[in-house]
């Protein structure tokens, strides 16, 4: 009887230490598969720090918006200038040759956005347009306003940078937003692959 007790006490010993030692594999491993998880979400995260390619891109973007401004703007300057220091029929004649000019460089940047079905060049090509139908147009706004054309193209100059500089903010954002939505399944991937570990433990 005694050897029999013996024996049951040692058997029950034995299960209980099998049952800590399985316990604490199974703890091992949900701490494995916890760091694994916290470590893909690291690196998830880490990738939505935009690289230095995509930045450099995003970069060059702002870059030309802002620079097509200070040329718009130098330009204008100059127009202002021109007003004060030459001749009216010579300034006049002068504002239609820029204006026909630049309407010029428009059909120029139309057609080869067609051939090359480049939106952007399009994009540009529309802005030129507007600048050209602003020239034009001041030829007249001088002849009837003269005291107040500096004014009016000071206007004008500020109407285009304000418009440039929430250009390159909205292209800027949306290239961003791009990239991001880009790494959005992987995302998913791994949200369904935590859920489905936390099931299983």
């Amino acid at each position: 009887m005694k050897k029999n007790k013996k024996k049951k006490a040692k058997n029950n010993i034995k299960q209980q230490n099998l049952k800590h030692i399985q316990d604490k594999d199974i703890s091992v491993n949900e701490n494995e598969l916890n760091e694994s998880v916290k470590k893909i979400e690291k690196q998830i995260e880490n990738k939505k720090v935009l690289p230095k390619e995509v930045e450099e891109k995003l970069n060059k973007k702002v870059f030309e918006n802002v620079l097509i401004a200070n040329v718009i703007m130098v330009f204008l300057y100059f127009v202002s200038l021109g007003a004060l220091n030459i001749e009216t029929a010579t300034f006049i004649t002068d504002l239609k040759v820029f204006s026909f000019g630049l309407i010029i460089f428009t059909i120029i940047l139309f057609e080869t956005s067609y051939k090359k079905e480049n939106g952007n060049l399009c994009i540009h090509g529309i802005e030129c347009l507007i600048l050209s139908i602003f020239i034009l147009f001041s030829s007249y706004v001088y002849m009837l306003y003269i005291k107040d054309f500096s004014i009016y193209t000071s206007m004008i100059a500020y109407l285009f940078a304000i418009y440039y500089v929430g250009k390159s903010m909205i292209i800027y954002e949306k290239m961003k937003k791009q990239y991001v939505s880009g790494l959005s399944d992987i995302d998913e991937i791994i949200k369904d692959f935590s859920e489905i570990i936390a099931n299983a433990i």
